[in-house]
C-alpha cells in the first residue's frame, strides 16, 4: 500500500435526487440515521457537473453509527431538473449502477419497514453465503434488497451466526 493512500479516505456517498426532503425522510424512518447538515447553497457547475452555476442545492446529509465514513448524502436543485436516467420500476442494475448496503440489527424489522414505505422488493429476506474476505470460510447472511424512491438499489444484510 502506497505511503499516502492512508491520507484517501471514502467520506460518504451521495446521490442527486427529485425531493430531498421526501428521499431523508425515508432512509431515517427506514433506518434511524440522523440529519447532519441540512442547507441549501449555491453549487458550482463541475461539482458535480449537472446543474448551473449558482443553482440553489438542498443538501440533506444523514450520519449513521460511524460519524467520520457513516454518512449518505442527498441533493435537490431548486429551480432546476436534471434529466433523469432512473426507472424506479426496474429490476434489475447494470454498468455504473450503484449498490447502497446496508447492515441491519433486526432483517425482519427492516424489511417490514421497506414495505410499509413502499419500497420497491427486489428480493425478499434470504439466507445466503458469501466468501470471508481471508478466503477461509464464509459469511452467513440474511439478506433483501429493494429500490428507492429515487431508483437507488439498496441492500440490507445481517449476519448470522
Amino acid at each position: 500500500m502506497a505511503e499516502d493512500s492512508v491520507h484517501n479516505l471514502l467520506r460518504r456517498t451521495s446521490f442527486i435526487v427529485r425531493d430531498v426532503e421526501r428521499t431523508a425522510n425515508f432512509y431515517q424512518q427506514m433506518f434511524g440515521w440522523e440529519r447532519f447538515y441540512d442547507n441549501d447553497t449555491p453549487v458550482d457547475r463541475r461539482f458535480p457537473p449537472c446543474a448551473p452555476d449558482q443553482t440553489i442545492g438542498k443538501i440533506i446529509i444523514l450520519k449513521v453509527d460511524d460519524p467520520f465514513i457513516g454518512m449518505i448524502g442527498f441533493m435537490e436543485y431548486q429551480g432546476f431538473t436534471p434529466e433523469s436516467r432512473v426507472d424506479v420500476s426496474r429490476k434489475t442494475l447494470g454498468i455504473g449502477d450503484a449498490i447502497l448496503i446496508v447492515e441491519s440489527k433486526n432483517i425482519q424489522e427492516t424489511y417490514g419497514k421497506a414495505i410499509k414505505l413502499d419500497a420497491n422488493i427486489i428480493t425478499e429476506p434470504v439466507e445466503w453465503t458469501v466468501k470471508h474476505h481471508s478466503g477461509q470460510g464464509v459469511i452467513r447472511l440474511s439478506t433483501f434488497s429493494f429500490i428507492d424512491l429515487n431508483g437507488i438499489y439498496v441492500e440490507v444484510n445481517t449476519r448470522l451466526e
